[in-house]
């Protein structure tokens, strides 16, 4: 009698056990690293397209010394993972042709690789800045609170 009612326990354990593996949802288990889509080199590659790009955008600005305020404007640039611009860029106005399309490809690109790896930020809103001033031949963004963002 005695071993009648182990086994009855035993295979009500088994059979419980082997309920509660089968009700779990397979999409919230760890999935195995080989079938994983994207890897750390393929985010390293597609963060070096975004630096270099940047760079490229950089380089532009830099053609122009700043040296009358008037001569510049400033533009959201990038994309925060909440949304909205991560920072705001100032450049000069007569290449604006040049330059607005790389900030907006970049913007894009940026959006994208957010989407992509799943990142996520402070959700902080960015402000725009209120002016924009001339420093030793550099554009400098001012905004409201004084606070000074150099280029």
């Amino acid at each position: 009698m005695k071993n009648i009612f182990i086994i009855g326990i035993a295979l009500l354990s088994l059979v419980s056990c082997k309920t509660k593996k089968s009700a779990e949802n397979t999409d919230t288990l760890p999935k195995d690293i080989s079938l994983k889509p994207e890897n750390n080199m393929a985010q390293q590659e597609d963060r070096q397209q975004l630096t270099s790009l940047m760079r490229e955008i950089d380089a532009l600005i830099a053609l122009e010394p700043c040296t009358n305020p008037a001569d510049w404007k400033f533009t959201a640039i990038g994309a925060k993972p909440c949304g909205g611009p991560s920072s705001y860029i100032a450049y000069p106005a007569k290449l604006e042709a040049q330059i607005l399309p790389k900030i907006e490809h970049f913007t894009r690109m940026q959006s994208a690789f957010n989407k992509k790896y799943n990142l996520m930020s402070d959700c902080a809103m960015v402000m725009p800045p209120s002016e924009i001033r001339c420093e030793n031949g550099k554009a400098v963004l001012v905004r409201d609170s004084g606070v000074t963002a150099i280029q």
